[in-house]
């Protein structure tokens, strides 16, 4: 059940990042997000199985598997480092760092995964053989790539969350941060599990195994939940916006229509009464670009000195308040 759990979670997160890979300029997390829940699909009982009993080698999708997890995690934490401090120049150097660990650990798996007696194909791999010492380092080097992971980003979150302006940001990153202390727990009850297995100690591996259980979907369940806030906050924050736009444009255009339109020489590209109303019929510009050039125009009226006596209607003046704040909200200078 809890694999089933971490599964739809990721695959969830998947689609969530799917919804703006038109519009984003970068798209390693989602590509990081398919291969690891592709990695984790693979845990799921009966399909492991059904596809373990067709491949040549016993318990090789295991490794196929956890190979996809090593890189699918190496690509996750770059993505959530560029995201936290962007523009940051360590970022370069600690994805070369951990590009050669995950390269290394990869090695060391495929390694000690081929020195394992593993004649029959198992879903649940190191209860079985994980008594074997190579399985023990099959197990334990992964789970050493991904707890430093965990903790490099947790250490990163943390450094850069004061810093961040948006709180869908801020959100999505302290939510991260606590996926990542969970990945942690789980990360070390791994390593005392492999150590219950090779020892014999069946009460240590029992009491590593409960923890287990509950921070292996905890850790999946917070990072898809933390990673999902910022796409899902700037889907909803575009949504706003629109209907912000609908309502204000024909508004702010009346505004323009009373002021920058008496005085044509204002008009940042010469236009007139006739152009605007033309232009809502034409469309020729993005409605949000129009609202910023008319607030523009709108400013460059009220700054000319022939102007100055004149005075905006309350009315007037709270609808050029709501245009400004809706251009500086989507980051546009005024």
């Amino acid at each position: 059940m809890n694999n089933l759990i971490v599964v739809v979670f990721m695959w969830l997160l998947v689609l969530t990042l799917a919804l703006r890979a038109r519009t984003r300029p970068d798209n390693t997390m989602l590509k990081a997000a398919i291969v690891i829940a592709a990695s984790l699909t693979t845990n799921i009982d009966g399909l492991y199985l059904w596809a373990a009993n067709r491949l040549p080698w016993p318990n090789g999708l295991d490794l196929a598997a956890n190979v996809l997890l090593i890189f699918g995690v190496y690509y996750l934490s770059l993505a959530i480092a560029h995201g936290a401090r962007a523009g940051d120049s360590t970022t370069g150097m600690q994805a070369m760092w951990l590009r050669r660990a995950a390269v290394i650990t990869v090695v060391i798996m495929t390694v000690s995964f081929a020195f394992i007696d593993d004649p029959v194909p198992s879903f649940s791999f190191m209860l079985d053989y994980g008594s074997q010492p190579s399985a023990a380092l099959y197990s334990g080097i992964q789970y050493l790539y991904i707890l430093a992971v965990m903790v490099g980003t947790l250490v990163t979150c943390l450094r850069n969350v004061p810093q961040m302006r948006r709180r869908r940001f801020r959100v999505g990153f302290r939510i991260i941060a606590l996926g990542c202390i969970a990945g942690i727990v789980l990360c070390l009850s791994v390593l005392v599990m492999d150590a219950g297995n090779v020892t014999g100690n069946e009460e240590l591996r029992r009491a590593a195994a409960t923890v287990y259980d509950v921070s292996n979907p905890l850790t999946v369940v917070l990072l898809s939940a933390g990673l999902a806030v910022a796409p899902i906050g700037r889907i909803l924050s575009d949504l706003g916006a629109r209907r912000q736009i609908r309502v204000l444009e024909p508004r702010l255009r009346e505004v323009w229509l009373a002021t920058v339109a008496q005085t044509p020489a204002v008009s940042l590209v010469g236009t007139t009464a006739q152009s605007v109303t033309g232009a809502q019929r034409n469309r020729r510009r993005n409605t949000a670009d129009t609202i910023h050039r008319l607030v523009i125009e709108i400013h460059d009226w009220m700054d000319l000195a022939e102007n100055s006596g004149r005075e905006m209607s309350p009315a007037d003046r709270s609808v050029l308040n709501r245009a400004e704040a809706l251009c500086l909200k989507q980051d546009r200078p005024l």
